[in-house]
């Protein structure tokens, strides 16, 4: 990985007399793309580079599930170029209908994919982000899309969709590595919102809440936890999402058990800190130490 980052420098160092001697874009050119959250906001800038200006309608540490638009959104969706979207199956049902509306090209990023089947209100698990193996069937849509929006700048897509996929391919190894030989073989979380991570990985995900979040942990939801972790099925330690809600019902949950919460990241909206790839290997760094593996 290191080897490919340093050929990909000494590639743009050599290209910076002719890339100087060229007009940077200017805002008219760029392809206006708005993104319905972070991980598909994240994909789009890092294939469409200084083609494209990018709009995530979900605010850093926002609810994805259930997004309201605001006015101003709703014009950013109707006018834009590209607009993505996880799906039609109500994930974000206020964009949903606004999409009905755009005058550019929208962009349903799920097409084609294999889904989870899903309950409470959705039809199916929206969580394909968290398998890269699932986001780089996404960003090839995605690449695509963009290409075919601006075909002038088609090899400059192709080139950084390549890179993408080479960085996806490397955090799919170091995930199946170090996944790998865990003392236990399920997880406790807040929110099962990692069913496509479990499943790629071959780990299980045991949720107090389900893929569309409840209010509260039902009492059989907490029941199967208890057990779970009394049975030496389940790690000891419950992971939390970063949210004021999801640390909560984590510290409520575990403060019975005299259990340790741990963070992980279901990168609904953007971090406060790094970016897709340093949050998923935050996400293993926790796996590993939560699950006890080698």
């Amino acid at each position: 990985m290191a080897a490919r980052r340093l050929l990909r420098l000494v590639a743009a160092v050599a290209l910076v007399p002719a890339a100087s001697a060229c007009t940077a874009v200017s805002d008219e050119e760029r392809l206006q793309v708005v993104a319905s959250f972070y991980p598909l906001a994240w994909v789009a800038q890092e294939v469409g580079g200084d083609r494209v200006t990018v709009t995530d309608l979900t605010p850093p540490g926002g609810e994805a599930h259930d997004a309201t638009l605001t006015a101003g959104q709703r014009v950013d969706v109707q006018t834009a170029d590209v607009v993505l979207l996880l799906g039609r199956f109500g994930f974000q049902p206020d964009l949903e209908r606004v999409a009905g509306e755009a005058s550019g090209m929208v962009v349903d990023v799920t097409e084609g994919l294999q889904l989870r089947a899903a309950e409470g209100g959705l039809d199916y698990d929206p969580h394909i982000w968290l398998d890269p193996i699932l986001l780089s069937e996404v960003t090839r849509t995605l690449a695509d899309a963009l290409a075919e929006a601006d075909p002038g700048s088609h090899d400059g897509y192709e080139r950084r969709e390549a890179d993408l996929l080479d960085e996806l391919d490397e955090l799919d190894r170091e995930l199946a590595e170090g996944l790998s030989g865990c003392a236990y073989p399920t997880f406790l979380a807040t929110h099962e919102a990692f069913g496509y991570l479990a499943s790629r990985y071959g780990i299980g995900q045991l949720g107090l809440r389900g893929i569309a979040p409840e209010s509260e942990p039902t009492g059989t939801r907490l029941t199967e936890a208890t057990r779970a972790i009394a049975d030496g099925d389940a790690g000891p330690v419950v992971f939390a999402e970063a949210t004021a809600e999801g640390r909560r019902i984590a510290e409520g949950f575990a403060g019975r058990l005299q259990l340790p919460v741990h963070e992980l990241s279901a990168l609904e909206s953007a971090p406060e800190a790094g970016d897709y790839l340093s949050v998923m290997r935050e996400n293993l760094d926790a796996l590993r130490e939560g699950l006890e593996c080698i």
